[in-house]
Order: C-alpha cells, then structure tokens, then sequence
C-alpha cells in the first residue's frame, strides 16, 4: 500500500512538471543543433578558411520569412500586426541579427569550446533582465541550480586549457570579445523574445523575425561579404556545410519559441549548456581535441544544476512587486525608522522635510 502511494506521489509530480520536462527535451534537441551550427562553421573555417557568418543566417532567415510568412499572410489582422508590432521585431531583429553574426564570426578567432562556454554566460543576464522587466522573482533553489551549471562550465573550460588543442591563435582574445558582444544581444533578446511569444503567436514572431532579418542581412551581406562570397572557391563541400548550418539554425528558430512558452529564457540559456558536451565529442572526432575525465565532472556539475534549477518554478511578481516598487518600499521603511517618535512617513519625498532640528527634538534624553 506505502509503495503504490509512492508511486502515484511520484506519477502527479511528474505530471505536473510534464510542461518543464517537455520544455528540457526539446531544449536538449536545441543542444543538439546549436552544436551543429558550430561545428559546421568551424569546419568552414578550418578547411576553407571561408567566414561567411552574414551570409550563413540570410538563407534562413529568407526561408522563416517565406514559410511563416505565407501563413500569416491570411490572417485578417496581417495589416494590423504589421502596423502595431513592426518597432518591436525590428528591435529584436537586429538584436538576433547581430548576436548571431558577432559570435558565428568569433570562430574565426578562438576555439569551438571557449565560444559555447562563453555563450552560456547569456544565463546571467537574462536572469537579470527577466527580473527587472518580466518580474520573475527567483528563489535560492534557483541560484543553486544557476551556480552550478555555471561551476561545471568552468571545470569544462578549465580542462579544455589543459588540452593540446587550445592554441585559438594569437587573436584569441578578439574572439572571445566578438563572442561577449554577441551573447550580450542573445541575453536581451532572449528576454524580449519570451515575452513577444507569450503575448503574441508563433508563427508571428518567426513570420516578424525572419522579414526583419532578411532585409537587415541582406544589406549587411552585401556591405560586408561581397568580396568573400565572389572569391570563394565553391565546391560541393561547402555546400553542404552550408546546408547543415541551415538546417539546424532553421530548426533551431522552430522549436525556441515553444521552449519559452512552455517554460521561461531561463531553463532555454540552462538546457543549451549541455551543448558544452556535444561540443566536446564534435572536438574528440573532427579537431583532435584530447579527452579527459574532467568533462564528465563538467557535465554531471551542469546536470545537476538544471535537474536543481527545475525542481521549482519561478513566481511572477504581483503588480505591487515591480523593482519600483521594492525600491520604495525600502525607501518608506528607512523614512519610518528616521522619522521621529509618532511621526507616519508615506512618500519618501516627505522625508527631506523633516528638519534635524525637529528630529533632535524628539529624541529620547539620553540623561
């Protein structure tokens, strides 16, 4: 009888965290192709030397437009969608546009494992930003899952050092800045991305996104990549590199908004720090990375940070909980312990008008 109870006990939890677990599974099916976009741009790099990055997200992004596009084109509302939200995707757009190039082009610079390492650090922001706009209110079980996904990070990278193949070359470090800037973007993107996808559809924000993207690297192709592109020595190879990268980043952009309505920016940046792993069998089989011990540590570290981080769902903040809000309450509550004995502060801009002379008048005699 003690048992079958366990068992239904266990049976409605994972029903209720069925969206989460949903959410883990598709984001680990997004480790999957993020690794596959790096590897392949690596690969362009390491055997052409072709760094097209521009060039490489144009084709999605047309094929988002067109694909979303069409299906969005019959809605009633299309005309209106276009005139009320265009400002927003725009916004996101560049955003999206140039994370995407500034770290698609860090590989030209610095390793395939500084770079997702590096990425990962979007988590931080976004909890920052998700906090501030989005009041999301985290707990400490949420900073124990966050800290040590980021600690196995840091064991991963740490073992990469000690690896024969961390020569990035001698502008490694430009790399990893072009990679800094263009988590940047990711991390404010990702928070406005969740919440366009939870207030609006989805085939309206891959519709919005890939127009937006579309003309913005359209332009920046041609700009910045049109030398490259004329003399390239094409061949069937690169082709399919190319192709690959397509492929994944469009699947990519498919499945990310179902990740962030089913679940938040956050477990979306968490789930994609297994890439680290994938990264590291890419590197073993293609760079001649050499494998040591200390990257299952890594992995088991980053697990177990987002296994923590899922035991428990963030809570939005009531509208009475707004960062604003917090700030005067602190304010009022420090008026009240200056104020004098009976005095009721309720605007923190009252308490400048209390004098020191009033105030040194209601002290206590200390005598």
């Amino acid at each position: 009888m003690e048992e079958r109870r366990r068992k239904c006990d266990v049976a409605k939890y994972l029903l209720s965290k069925r969206r989460l677990l949903v959410a883990l599974l598709l984001g680990q099916c997004l480790s999957l192709l993020l690794c596959g976009t790096g590897t392949t741009s690596q690969l362009l790099e390491a055997w052409y030397h072709l760094s097209v990055p521009t060039t490489q997200v144009f084709v999605v992004y047309v094929l988002l437009a067109a694909i979303f596009g069409s299906a969005l084109a019959t809605r009633k509302d299309f005309r209106s969608i276009l005139r009320d939200n265009w400002w927003k995707y725009a916004i996101l757009g560049i955003l999206d546009v140039e994370g995407n190039y500034l770290v698609v082009l860090a590989y030209k610079y610095t390793t395939l494992t500084s770079i997702q390492l590096l990425d990962s650090f979007a988590i931080v922001g976004v909890m920052v930003l998700s906090f501030i706009f989005l009041r999301i209110r985290y707990h400490l079980v949420h900073l124990v899952g966050v800290a040590l996904a980021i600690v196995g990070m840091v064991v991963v990278f740490l073992a990469d050092l000690h690896s024969l193949r961390t020569d990035g070359g001698e502008h490694q470090w430009f790399g990893d800045l072009l990679c800094i800037a263009g988590v940047t973007f990711y991390a404010i993107g990702n928070v406005a991305q969740e919440f366009l996808v939870k207030n609006h559809s989805v085939v309206e924000y891959l519709c919005m996104i890939g127009l937006v993207g579309s003309v913005v690297t359209g332009i920046q192709m041609c700009v910045l990549e049109r030398v490259q592109l004329v003399n390239a020595e094409w061949n069937s190879y690169i082709g399919l590199l190319l192709g690959g990268f397509g492929a994944c980043l469009l699947l990519f952009y498919v499945i990310t908004p179902q990740v962030m309505r089913l679940s938040s920016a956050v477990v979306f940046n968490l789930s994609l720090i297994t890439s680290d792993f994938f990264t590291l069998i890419v590197g073993v089989l293609f760079f001649g990375f050499i494998f040591s011990y200390v990257y299952i540590i890594g992995m088991l570290l980053t697990v177990l940070g987002v296994a923590i981080y899922s035991t428990k769902s963030p809570t939005a903040a009531s509208p009475g909980d707004s960062c604003g809000c917090l700030v005067r309450r602190l304010f009022r509550k420090h008026a009240q312990r200056a104020a004098p004995t009976g005095l009721v502060v309720n605007d923190p801009a009252a308490l400048p008008t209390i004098s020191v002379l009033e105030t040194v008048r209601h002290l206590p005699d200390s005598s």
